[in-house]
């Protein structure tokens, strides 16, 4: 089972998430963050996974 560019794009994003939120987490409390910017990070996140989880055309197995 190999990895799809769309795999490698969603990991990607998973793993730019978690540095990022490394960085925010450095930097501020999230206090002063929106529930918009929230609801945002979660989507990210959920759009990453399932990227990251999508099967490949090419993958036969059962």
């Amino acid at each position: 089972m190999g990895m799809s560019f769309i795999n490698w794009i969603g990991f990607g994003m998973l793993v730019l998430g978690l540095l990022l939120n490394e960085a925010f987490l450095g930097i501020t409390a999230w206090y002063d963050l929106n529930l918009g910017a929230v609801i945002a990070g979660i989507v990210y996140l959920v759009v990453g996974a399932a990227l990251s989880l999508w099967p490949n055309a090419s993958d036969t197995t059962i």
